[in-house]
């Protein structure tokens, strides 16, 4: 019987539910695929196959040989068109495989499932969301469990985890955790080069966090030298669905107690025992703001991730750039290990320009900047002391990938014992050894503007809380709407942020005004007490509510040490005060727009 489809859809072979969820993925990104076994692939003509994943397929091998041989059977190219093969494993390294004619009609693509969540979710949610480095704040990653892809999202975020605020810590809590510790560090004997770590039993939790960053909640004391708040939180427990909810939920509650903090919790939740057929349900009110449901899997699968290189878009364009500047010193890029194209790299010269591309993201947010759309943008430049931070931050996740990647210091290279004379701090590089990572920042903007995006830094507007007085409404809307377009039209080369607790009604008002009305306005919410004391102070359902829509949109939640705290805050990293009401609050910033519906209406004490 002839195994009838359209033309050219995606082939997906491979057993169990991994299959499905990747035809699941595709098509939820309007991707048609198709599900074909071992046995049918072995009958069917290549020249009817344009994409085919191979979903961690036992036999890959044996399939990708005898494959690369019915495309080509004579080792000549029969057809000009493209076979392209994904094969999804487990983790990197990929298994072993043939190597393609780079002639031949067959391209050969490995995906490795865990590594590439890893990065996906860090992506999607980075070191930064819950912290403000510009603040002085240093990254804190606490991981509970170690089921996958915990490993992978640990080793990744000791790749993207430098920030140049000092030290960063990476907490592990897990069963067994001396076991997992020690097969860790035995892996990776050079993480600790890279950032304070520990490992510790799930169930000593609450002591960790007292350890490493008490705070009393609501408290106005500053914390000791030493506090490093959690800043993210990511839980891979084996039993997500059972104990692991209650499990998250203490966590949340601890973290609130010890430290007065109420950062992103990631929930790595599995999958449901009939892939693809679980959607999301539930009310936003009935959200606790913080805990954030993940699934590694759903991640991986979707279209623009496997098929398209979402994330390795900025990977893609540093490989050019190398190509580029290969042949710009009269050198033949194809003759070159580290010089192939894109399609024909070796997985390790992908791998680094991957680790590059995705601290990408961690700089512009220590520049207070953005990437946007290139017509966006007239010119950027960065200044000469951004630059040299820049440069030390991009020295230090140079370095962190080496260590990871076993290398030591050593007065004299070895490439066999991976000996570098350059594993050194910043300060003590050589200068033209530092004329490299300044090079290298430097060239940020080019970079992403072959990518068609272009850089503006943020205009950062603080929300203090309004007057008492102040009316909501229509017409604070309208003035609202008049300040945002001043604005806009005033600082054309920036990014408006705006920063607010979103506490009261009037405020979440202007923010979604704002928002709704401008496009590329984000928001910063500012976090002087933990969530669950937020929402305990809106036992309105309609106020929860609209605080936790907007909350949701928020491209960072800035957890803070009380009431102080949140006043030095809005006067250090403010632009500008947006003031709600005819009374001009203490600390106020010397350049303000106050937004009076009764009075004054709008009225700014600065040339705009």
């Amino acid at each position: 019987m002839p195994f009838a489809f359209g033309p050219f859809p995606i082939l997906v072979c491979g057993p169990g539910p991994l299959a499905d969820l990747v035809i699941d993925g595709l098509g939820l990104e309007g991707r048609k695929a198709i599900r074909i076994d071992a046995d049918r692939l072995a009958t069917l003509d290549p020249k009817r196959i344009r994409t085919l994943i191979l979903a961690d397929h036992p036999d890959a091998s044996v399939l990708v040989e005898a494959i690369a041989a019915r495309a080509d059977p004579r080792g000549r190219l029969r057809r000009r068109a493209t076979l392209r093969v994904i094969l999804m494993h487990g983790q990197d390294p990929p298994p072993p495989l043939p190597v393609p004619d780079p002639n031949g009609p067959l391209r050969l693509e490995t995906f490795a499932i865990r590594n590439r969540a890893a990065r996906t979710l860090l992506s999607r949610w980075p070191l930064h969301l819950g912290m403000d480095p510009c603040f002085g704040q240093r990254p804190h990653l606490l991981i509970a469990g170690f089921a996958d892809p915990a490993r992978e999202i640990l080793v990744h975020a000791l790749r993207l985890i430098q920030y140049g605020n000092g030290r960063p810590r990476i907490s592990v809590v897990c069963a067994d955790s001396d076991a997992v510790g020690s097969a860790f560090l035995g892996t990776y004997p050079q993480a600790s080069e890279v950032a304070d770590i520990r490992f510790g039993p799930i169930e000593d939790t609450p002591r960790m966090l007292r350890e490493v960053g008490s705070k009393a909640a609501g408290a106005d004391t500053a914390p000791s030298a030493e506090a490093v708040p959690v800043t993210l939180a990511v839980v891979c427990l084996a039993d997500a669905p059972g104990e692991g909810v209650e499990t998250v939920r203490q966590l949340a509650r601890d973290l609130a107690e010890i430290q007065g903090v109420s950062p992103p919790i990631l929930f790595e939740i599995g999958l449901p025992r009939e892939v693809g057929t679980a959607t999301a349900r539930g009310r936003i009110e009935d959200w606790d703001g913080q805990i954030i449901p993940v699934s590694y899997l759903r991640e991986v699968c979707r279209a623009s991730v496997l098929l398209d290189g979402r994330d390795d878009e900025v990977a893609r364009t540093i490989h050019d750039h190398y190509r580029d500047s290969i042949a710009a010193q009269g050198r033949d890029p194809d003759g070159e290990p580290a010089g192939q194209p894109w399609e024909l790299l070796a997985t390790s010269y992908r791998r680094a320009n991957r680790h590059q591309a995705d601290h990408v993201w961690a700089k512009l947010a220590v520049t207070d900047a953005r990437a946007v759309p290139e017509e966006m943008v007239e010119s950027f430049v960065l200044t000469p002391l951004e630059v040299e931070r820049l440069a030390v931050i991009e020295h230090e996740r140079w370095a962190a990938d080496r260590h990871l990647d076993g290398w030591s210091y050593a007065p004299v290279r070895d490439n066999q014992l991976k000996h570098h004379p350059q594993l050194i701090p910043y300060a003590d590089l050589s200068e033209p050894m530092k004329d490299l990572d300044r090079f290298a920042v430097r060239g940020l903007p080019t970079l992403l503007a072959r990518q068609g995006l272009g850089i503006l830094r943020l205009l950062i507007v603080g929300i203090p809380e309004p007057a008492a007085g102040c009316p909501g409404g229509m017409r604070l809307r309208r003035l609202a709407d008049q300040a945002v377009d001043r604005l806009v039209e005033r600082y054309p080369d920036r990014a408006l942020v705006l920063a607010s607790t979103l506490t009261d009604r009037r405020a979440r008002e202007l923010v979604r005004e704002a928002m709704d009305r401008e496009q590329g306005v984000g928001l910063f919410l500012l976090l002087p007490r933990p969530l669950g004391h937020v929402l305990a102070e809106l036992p309105d359902p309609y106020d929860r509510r609209d605080f936790l829509t907007l909350a949701v949109r928020a491209e960072r939640r800035i957890g803070l040490n009380g009431e102080k705290a949140l006043a030095t805050w809005l006067s250090e990293r403010a632009d500008i005060s947006l003031i709600l009401g005819d009374r001009i609050p203490t600390g106020a910033l010397e350049k303000r727009v106050r937004l009076d519906p009764v009075g004054a209406g709008l009225d700014w004490n600065f040339e705009y």
